[in-house]
């Protein structure tokens, strides 16, 4: 009776336990757009994951990734809409393969992670910038003189006359004379002045 018991028991904890399974199981992926491993003619339109039940608002992320150059695309904030999370197609990204990852919150608050890769044949081009074409200068080309027009003729200008040098000795002249003129004339003040004392004292 005891052993009936306890396989009864036994019984009715497993069906507990396989019945709250599901209930326990957290989001899966349920599908992606673009696919994984899709080859692109275009750049799409945005990068969307679908699960298998609704996510939490918060708390969701979508990166895309160069997977050439290892380099992160900037990329818009995850938008959900139910049990869909998509980010828009960044607009200049260049053709080449890509790594769309995505981290989401399921509806019990369990977090979940993954990615793909799919590649894109067309990208975004270069545009050409109107700056440098408008900075380059223009030559302007000088206009051919017409067979009437008159040409014309160089002016010669004349050179300044040049000024003739002064002697080497001339200024040393002339102070020589200013000199031998205040002598002289102080040599004649003594000769005078000598005359004079001596004709009073003859008189006297």
């Amino acid at each position: 009776m005891g052993a009936r018991m306890w396989l009864a028991g036994l019984v009715a904890v497993l069906a507990v336990l396989v019945g709250g399974g599901p209930a326990a199981a957290h989001s899966d992926l349920a599908s992606s757009d673009p696919e994984d491993g899709a080859v692109l003619a275009q750049p799409p339109t945005s990068v969307a994951f679908t699960f298998n039940e609704s996510l939490l608002p918060q708390g969701n992320a979508i990166t895309l990734t160069d997977t050439a150059s290892g380099q992160r695309l900037t990329v818009a904030a995850a938008d959900v809409d139910g049990d869909t999370v998509s980010v828009p197609w960044p607009q200049a990204a260049p053709a080449g393969q890509y790594r769309a990852a995505y981290r989401v919150v399921s509806a019990d608050g369990h977090p979940i992670a993954g990615s793909i890769t799919f590649t894109v044949q067309a990208g975004a081009s270069a545009s050409p910038d109107p700056s440098a074409s408008a900075s380059a200068p223009t030559a302007t080309p000088t206009p051919a003189p017409s067979a009437g027009a008159p040409v014309a003729t160089p002016v010669d200008t004349p050179l300044a006359s040049p000024q003739p040098a002064a002697a080497p000795g001339s200024d040393a002249d002339a102070n020589m004379a200013v000199w031998a003129l205040g002598v002289g004339v102080l040599v004649l003040g003594s000769v005078g002045a000598a005359t004079w004392y001596a004709r009073r004292a003859r008189r006297a």
